[in-house]
């Protein structure tokens, strides 16, 4: 999802200024699908309006500027209705711990088990938010959601309950830089 969308995705929810946009990204339920600086969220609330998709009140604040709060305009929700039906990307996923996961064979097992400690931790500190969030929000597409982030939650600690030994099995096993290779396709045919 492109900056624009989201920022209309959210817009579509009410109105909000720049910098509700970004904390909404940064807490509750919204923080699990999109992430945007400053730098990108207001030159993009720009262009939505000198494109007539939002449209903007400015606020006053004690002791501050002036805030522009943004709501959309009817071509606003034309538009967001448009990228919205369009079929979704796939989902993009990167992950620290994958990358350690790949990188086990090389690693000494109390580093593969400090990491899959951590990684259950921290897997489950998300699961009791949610589940906060899942007995606060009762809102049909939030709770759903909610559910549905549960699901991967409980799947991901339940995996790694099941297989963590089998990774930190793996310590040792290779030396970086030697010929273990990971995707012996991924360098076959390079030379031809």
């Amino acid at each position: 999802m492109n900056i624009r969308t989201a920022c209309l995705a959210l817009l579509a929810h009410g109105e909000a200024s720049g910098y509700d946009l970004k904390k909404r990204w940064t807490e509750g339920p919204f923080s699990r699908f999109f992430d945007a600086s400053f730098g990108s969220i207001y030159p993009t609330l720009a262009k939505l309006e000198q494109e007539g998709l939002v449209l903007f009140r400015q606020e006053g604040q004690a002791g501050k500027p002036l805030r522009k709060v943004y709501s959309l305009t009817e071509s606003g929700r034309q538009a967001f209705m448009e990228a919205l039906s369009a079929p979704p990307e796939p989902d993009v996923f990167r992950s620290a711990f994958a990358l350690l996961a790949l990188c086990a064979p090389f690693l000494p097992a109390q580093v593969l088990e400090r990491a899959i400690e951590v990684r259950l931790n921290d897997q489950r500190a998300e699961l009791a938010e949610l589940e906060a969030i899942a007995s606060t929000d009762t809102r049909a597409p939030i709770s759903w959601l909610v559910a549905w982030g549960i699901h991967h939650f409980r799947s991901d600690i339940a995996f790694l309950e099941a297989k963590g030994a089998e990774l930190a099995a793996m310590a040792g096993s290779a030396e970086p830089g030697g010929t273990y290779e990971v995707c012996p396709s991924c360098t076959s045919g390079a030379d031809a």
